[in-house]
Formats: C-alpha cells, structure tokens, sequence
C-alpha cells in the first residue's frame, strides 16, 4: 500500500510539469514560425533561422559568412524541412514542436533530439 501512495504522489508532482508543455498542431506551427526568425542552439552553437511564405527558410550559425538556403513545409503536425539543396529533388526531415508555456520557449523534436529556440520578431539573421 505504501508502494501506492509513493507511485500516486509522484503522478500527481510529475502531472503540472508536464502539463506546461503543448505540442503544436499543423496551424499554430504555421502562426508561429511564417514570416518569423527564431533564436536557437544547436550543438552548443548559436542559430537564426527565418522562414519565408513561399516555403523558403535560411539558417546561419554564429560565426558563418553566409546563411544556407532550403525548403520547408509543415504536414501532419511537424515542422519539415529539406536541405538537398533548392533544385536537388526534395528530401525531407521532421521535427514536431512542443511549446514550453511557463518558461516560453519552444522545441523542435525528434526521437532522442530536442532543440531548443525563441521566437524573433520578422527577418533578422543578425547576432548582435
């Protein structure tokens, strides 16, 4: 019985955690990330990406000269994105998001990956 009680507590502890995090669905992913840059790491690096309209979306890494280009699209709740290269046939990759409303920062995720990013107001590839 105390085995019961234990397990019960931790549930209810756990349950308001998990609770602040919401995965997005195909419209809120649109909503947040077209017309927007975010603010990420990745791989310990910091990262701006901007998504276009047109399914266009650029990312740049502190310390890169230039941004590098790609397709992204959003389908069955998930953020995709390509990076074959713009006229290399399509490849894609995806990543559902899950927003963390308490601390309001947002994740990509993927299996074991879990890549987190702020939002930015319009196009600023900028680090300063």
């Amino acid at each position: 019985m105390k085995n019961v009680f234990a397990a019960l507590a931790m549930g209810l502890l756990a349950a308001p955690a998990m609770a602040e995090e919401v995965t997005l669905n195909d419209q809120e992913i649109k909503d947040l990330l077209t017309g927007a840059t975010i603010k990420g790491i990745h791989y310990g690096v910091e990262t701006r990406q901007y998504f276009a309209d047109s399914g266009l979306t650029l990312w740049i890494k502190e310390g890169d000269a230039k941004p590098a280009e790609a397709r992204y699209k959003v389908e069955d709740g998930k953020y995709c994105s390509s990076w074959t290269g713009l006229w290399n046939e399509e490849d894609y990759g995806c990543f559902s998001i899950a927003h963390d409303k308490e601390q309001n920062i947002y994740y990509f995720l993927q299996d074991n990956f879990r890549a987190p990013f702020v939002m930015n107001s319009g196009f600023d590839l900028n680090f300063n």
